[in-house]
């Protein structure tokens, strides 16, 4: 929940919160956001001046209340409030007048408000109270809908989980059958799940066991034998059927229901359950162990629109069409294939290849084949349409899960209009993100080469003044095709796995002295390198020499970033190339420092200029330990005359902190959104 309690007993709201204020001037917003901040409540109050600006700011976020001015020029309270009801319904909506009344209040009631407050010394108080309560009440209504989604979205995978389960289940509430899964139906030779709700569960027992289960049914709701196993004899349309059934005191929208549960497996001394014994093989087949060499898949494949089908043929027909779809798909398999029959128009398949693509083809081309054929009956030509889904198997698969999630994706994918193979399970996944990896190097390989990759900029803010600025030089990779653009995070990795880094540094620092050439008086870059550049520093280092030319950089112009762990990997070449790197003009700059255990040690035998200080300093800046140690790096970089950087600064609390504590600069989120802006200079080449 967003409140809390305080010790006073006041309520107390979770940061974040934001109060739009409507109004002709920023003053109102000005004072509400001091009344409320002064009492405690860290509620950020936005200025907002008309209709247009309003909408803007409701269509990009969800602020926690509304306040409004009743006029504002010719916009009018009714006008602000129907906007809110189209954008925004639930938000709750303040009138601001000049005088609180209980009138007044009662206009703005009928008109669609919440309440009416005043800024009038005397109604501050009111104002307070009622901020807080429309706040809370708007909190906690947020959080009923997602807890109502929520819940619903449980109760339909419950559901969702039933239908699909190989096991067959039913639902039973005061001796009345209320609901079924197909498994059951099926098992009852009943045409739908349908057929079964309403009826007596006794009705559904042979005579000579009815006296057993309405014995365990009332024992069962006294809370005993509860889910232990109990053998009893069905009624089916084929004659009796012996099974071993559980029942379980359970309950549904809050009445008590037992759910008789009948799994797919065969009871003792009596063979297989009638329909379900095709799955139970398919489920062994899958936990059965294979040759490493082979790629294993299981398959589900199933008749696109079969009722209609046997609607328009009839049923026996419709099913012999089924038996000719069987026969052509068997055609198709190897000798080490298997294949079980799953339902009236549904077949399971385990095939073996030589490889993921030989089983990713097999799919759509079953499909395919399957859908250009015309199946004849003593009676009927008929086409049909079918879906199919392949499961690529892992080393370890739950054979029970796999069957799950494909009899519940073929289903989806066949109400769905059908007529389609699909890929489905973590193999075929980790397949797909393999192929997505290597999609995303012939990306970045084609950005290099076409000049698409583009530097962005952070600004680093000094706490002393100054009149040079500082970035973080940022790197972007643009898609040719969809002119998205990725961040650093989401290609650098593909781009390490497939050594690409060296290129990447070299056209990072390539235009950064492009940039340092036309500006390098105004602004300071500091620019990172990569563990593989580093590892390869005598390299690096010719090459920069070729690309400055005769031109040394000036004091002060480009830094080299480099993360403190990659340097304790590499002492001896981190001093090399921070020698050559000074004799160049340029600096070096320790990024995440203070993350390794030798962090004082680095700067006493390391020349550098700055050093950057570890993100997790900045997240745990409450506690003690970690404040104490970095007081402690900072007092170490300062008598070696080492200017700090601290990032990830989010808050102006912090940032005053971080400037008695001595650092010289910061970066973050208060500083600067790091949806950063492009500098002139770069803009003036695109």
């Amino acid at each position: 929940m967003d409140r809390v309690v305080a010790a006073a007993g006041a309520v107390q709201l979770a940061p974040s919160g934001v109060v739009l204020v409507m109004a002709a001037s920023e003053e109102p917003a000005k004072r509400i956001e001091s009344r409320l901040r002064n009492s405690g409540h860290p509620l950020r109050s936005a200025w907002v001046s008309d209709l247009e600006e309003l909408g803007d700011v409701l269509a990009r976020q969800q602020p926690d209340l509304l306040i409004t001015e009743v006029q504002i020029g010719r916009v009018t309270a009714k006008q602000v409030l129907e906007l809110c009801a189209r954008r925004c319904p639930q938000l709750p909506v303040l009138l601001l007048g000049m005088h609180s009344g209980a009138e007044a209040a009662g206009a703005a009631l009928a008109a669609g408000a919440h309440d009416l407050v005043a800024l009038d010394d005397e109604s501050l108080g009111h104002l307070e109270a009622v901020v807080l309560r429309e706040v809370t009440a708007y909190r906690q209504a947020r959080e009923l809908t997602v807890a109502r989604s929520q819940l619903l979205d449980y109760r339909s995978r419950h559901q969702q989980l039933t239908e699909r389960s190989t096991d067959a289940i039913a639902h039973v509430r005061e001796g009345i059958v209320v609901s079924a899964n197909a498994t059951f139906a099926r098992l009852l030779r009943a045409k739908s799940p349908d057929d079964l709700a309403g009826v007596p569960l006794i009705d559904l027992v042979e005579a000579d066991q009815q006296t057993k289960v309405k014995e365990r049914l009332r024992a069962v709701l006294k809370g005993k034998y509860n889910g232990e196993p109990l053998e009893l004899a069905l009624r089916s349309g084929s004659g009796r059927i012996d099974v071993k059934a559980k029942l379980v005191l359970g309950s549904i929208d809050g009445e008590q229901t037992i759910e008789l549960l009948v799994r797919d497996e065969p009871a003792p001394g009596r063979g297989a359950l009638p329909l379900l014994g095709g799955r139970a093989a398919f489920a062994r087949a899958i936990g059965t162990p294979a040759p490493a060499s082979q790629t294993r898949a299981a398959i589900m494949l199933r008749i696109d629109e079969f009722a209609d089908l046997e609607s328009r043929i009839g049923p026996i027909d419709a099913q012999e069409v089924f038996q000719r779809v069987v026969e052509a798909v068997r055609a198709q398999l190897q000798p080490a294939d298997l294949s079980f029959p799953f339902s009236t128009d549904e077949l399971a398949l385990l095939i073996r290849r030589g490889s993921f693509s030989d089983i990713e083809g097999f799919g759509e081309q079953l499909r395919g084949h399957l859908s250009g054929q015309i199946y004849a009956t003593r009676r009927h030509e008929a086409q049909v349409r079918v879906s199919v889904v392949v499961y690529p198997l892992a080393a370890q698969e739950n054979p029970e899960a796999v069957v799950g999630e494909l009899m519940a994706a073929v289903r989806e994918l066949s109400q769905k209009g059908g007529d389609r193979a699909t890929l489905l399970g973590a193999a075929a996944s980790a397949r797909l993100a393999e192929r997505d990896e290597v999609n995303m190097a012939a990306m970045i390989r084609k950005a290099l080469e076409q000049n698409r990759l583009k530097l962005a900029y952070q600004s680093i803010a000094s706490l002393e003044g100054g009149p040079r600025a500082l970035f973080d030089v940022l790197i972007r990779l643009v898609d040719d095709t969809t002119h998205r653009e990725y961040h650093a995070s989401e290609f650098l990795p593909t781009a390490q796995k497939h050594g690409l880094l060296i290129e990447i540094d070299r056209w990072v620092v390539s235009r950064a002295l492009q940039i340092l050439a036309k500006h390098g008086d105004e602004r300071l870059l500091f620019v990172k390198l990569s563990e593989d550049t580093l590892k390869q520093a005598e390299a690096f280092i010719a090459w920069l020499k070729a690309q400055i030319g005769q031109r040394k950089l000036a004091s002060n112009e480009l830094v080299f970033e480099l993360q403190e762990l990659m340097l304790q990997n590499h002492l001896r070449k981190t001093s090399a190339l921070t020698r050559a790197l000074t004799e160049l003009g340029a600096g070096m700059a320790i990024e995440r420092f203070g993350s390794g255990t030798h962090s004082a040690q680095l700067i006493e035998h390391l020349p550098v200029k700055y050093v950057k200080f570890d993100p997790s300093f900045t997240r745990d800046f409450a506690e003690s330990a970690s404040n104490k140690k970095l007081a402690e790096l900072i007092q170490l970089a300062a008598q070696r005359k080492i200017k700090t950087i601290v990032s990830h600064v989010e808050d102006a609390g912090a940032m005053a902190q971080l400037w008695q504590m001595g650092v010289n600069y910061v970066q973050g989120y208060h500083v600067q959104e790091p949806e950063v802006v492009m500098l002139v200079g770069e803009v003036r080449r695109r």
